[in-house]
């Protein structure tokens, strides 16, 4: 049974099937209903305006095929902009830490609007998609001055398609065009720049009774983020077990330093550490009651263990900076401060203790992603390995058993 009508009525005065002006033009307009699958209600509307009425007749028919096979689209135009902003506020701002939010919101706002706000949803397609890819790739930075890194493309692709697949699920698209673009860039795996055990030791002598030796000592001894260390509080401390509790990091957001969850759900975890790092926490914790007694009421105990003399919380950014400063002053290979949680996993392994603890130090989710980022590291343990192999088969102790 046909859902829909097929009504004639005159135009007085329209162009016909040919382009030309008439008077009195015959004209035929479509009637049908359908389920909104975003709302579950049954919604009618009209097509209208169809020149011959074999035309109407197999609009209609398309019509009732599409909702028959679950291929229907509301004919409602939905601008990519309006969607994409309620899909920031009403699920995004729900499901993800504030911090991914904005960085969510910064990508729409950059990337995302200036080049599909304007379409309707459902005309978006994977070429378009693809254009954009490119465009970001060549001259995408928001400043203009050149195009984004393909790690950035491809968490603005991510965000893309989320977003389109939730469309999806809501009724709102059939197909995800992002699924189908050809122009997601892959980019090589970053391989960080660590210390070995000597520029280690090297470092962290350099280090000694300044403002950075607690964070290198818990980054490159214990694995910590820079976000972990910063946030790390007195309560997280257990002296008597020798373990650190990890359940916070210091971020940025709008420029307003703020305590987060960690990372992941994986990174909330409580780990051993050597003495000599509770040690160091111990005097870093006598410093600040020194400073809160003479600074009193000028002291802004907020807790934290990592902190400025006055007790203030350290700006994530501004740390980066003193550090990259630090190594600079000394003469030091350069390294991003998060290499030394690499150098802390590679450290760990080359010293034989199981990727398993490894991985759980670190907080990673599974053990793959740890196998995944020191594959290098395995590498080399491998090559130390069979030379220790052959000098036992074939060397020197090979030869005493002789």
């Amino acid at each position: 049974m046909s859902n829909g009508s097929i009504e004639e009525r005159i135009l007085k005065r329209g162009r016909d099937s040919q382009g030309k002006m008439r008077n009195n033009l015959k004209v035929y307009d479509v009637r049908y209903s359908y389920i909104d699958i975003a709302t579950g209600k049954l919604k009618r509307t009209k097509k209208r305006g169809f020149k011959r009425k074999s035309e109407a007749e197999a609009f209609l028919l398309e019509i009732n095929q599409r909702q028959n096979e679950g291929t229907f689209l509301a004919p409602k135009v939905i601008y990519f902009k309006d969607y994409i902003d309620s899909w920031l506020k009403s699920h995004a701002k729900i499901k993800v830490k504030e911090s991914t939010y904005h960085e969510y919101a910064r990508i729409v706002r950059n990337h995302l609007i200036p080049y599909l706000g304007g379409i309707d949803i459902k005309n978006i397609t994977a070429m378009q998609i693809d254009e954009l890819y490119a465009k970001l790739l060549e001259n995408g930075r928001f400043d203009g001055t050149g195009g984004l890194s393909k790690r950035s493309v491809l968490y603005t692709h991510r965000v893309l398609n989320e977003a389109l697949e939730h469309a999806v699920k809501k009724g709102l698209l059939i197909k995800n065009p992002a699924k189908l673009t050809m122009n997601v860039p892959k980019p090589q795996k970053y391989r960080a720049e660590i210390y070995d055990v000597n520029e280690f030791l090297k470092l962290l002598n350099l280090a000694k009774d300044t403002d950075l030796e607690l964070p290198i000592v818990l980054a490159g001894l214990c694995g910590l983020r820079r976000g972990e260390c910063l946030g790390l509080k007195v309560d997280d401390i257990n002296f008597e077990n020798n373990t650190i509790k990890i359940n916070k990091q210091l971020v940025v957001i709008n420029n307003e330093i703020k305590i987060s969850t960690p990372k992941t759900a994986d990174s909330e975890r409580i780990i051993s550490a050597p003495v000599e790092v509770f040690n160091i926490i111990k005097e870093q914790i006598n410093i600040n009651k020194r400073n809160k007694a003479l600074l009193k009421n000028e002291y802004e105990d907020n807790g934290f263990i990592i902190c400025k003399a006055n007790g203030k919380p350290h700006n994530p950014g501004t740390f980066t900076h003193n550090f990259d400063n630090f190594l600079k002053r000394h003469k030091l290979k350069k390294i991003r401060f998060h290499d030394l949680r690499h150098s802390c996993a590679s450290l760990m392994l080359v010293s034989g203790i199981p990727m398993k603890t490894v991985s759980e130090i670190l907080g990673h989710s599974t053990i793959t992603i740890t196998a995944d980022l020191y594959t290098h590291v395995l590498a080399d343990s491998k090559k130390i390995a069979a030379n220790q192999l052959s000098d036992f088969v074939f060397g020197k102790k090979n030869n005493d058993i002789q």
